[in-house]
């Protein structure tokens, strides 16, 4: 094997469909904090004071988990293997545990005329440590082991590979410090949202997981 087949990808972030009120509920802050607790920690309870439904939490936390699972699943068949569903689904709850592990805060740092930019003050873990920690440990347990193939060995070490990346993530612990990332938002819907959705999910992607 001559490469480390890391499963890092940035957040997948759906638009935010949130029902206006007369003027915005909650500052900006707010509502990026709310946002990093629905993707990150797994938390709903900000968001839906914001006023996004149920249903549309559920189509937007599905979109980030089939992301998730897709890139897995390429990322083994790019290396001439298959993942079992099982497996990927430990795989995915086990990265979801260690980001719900991470504390956060947020804060205005300016604001005018509809437009405000917030600092995200976020713990991280370092997954690419992580990651290239659980393929080296499972390189070394193949080289002690005798295979009839490759491939018999190949799927030794992606599978040993895989747990191991399972237990790393089950026993993750955040940083003792912040990384924080600015954002920058807007008023739609007469609620504060990041202004680009895209650049927000990739910037806090690399965030949390020590790429910042």
């Amino acid at each position: 094997m001559k490469k480390i087949f890391s499963i890092l990808l940035c957040v997948c972030f759906c638009p935010i469909l949130l029902i206006g009120c007369s003027e915005p509920q909650k500052n900006a802050a707010d509502s990026v904090k709310a946002i990093y607790d629905l993707y990150i920690l797994g938390d709903t309870a900000g968001i839906t004071s914001l006023g996004m439904t149920e249903e549309d939490i559920t189509a937007a936390r599905q979109t980030y988990d089939n992301s998730l699972k897709e890139t897995i699943r390429s990322n083994f068949a790019n290396s001439g293997q298959e993942i079992e569903e099982h497996v990927l689904d430990e795989l995915c709850e086990a990265r979801k545990a260690a980001l719900s592990k991470m504390k956060s805060s947020a804060e205005i740092v300016s604001e005018s005329e509809g437009r405000a930019t917030v600092v995200i003050h976020t713990t991280y873990f370092k997954e690419a440590e992580l990651d290239a920690d659980a393929f080296y440990a499972a390189k070394e347990a193949a080289q002690q082991n005798q295979f009839s193939s490759v491939e018999e060995q190949q799927v030794f070490l992606m599978n040993t590979y895989t747990q191991n990346l399972i237990e790393a993530y089950q026993n993750v612990t955040p940083s003792e410090e912040n990384t924080d990332i600015s954002v920058e938002c807007v008023v739609q819907n007469n609620t504060w949202v990041p202004a680009n959705m895209s650049s927000f999910g990739s910037d806090l992607a690399l965030a949390v997981t020590g790429q910042n």
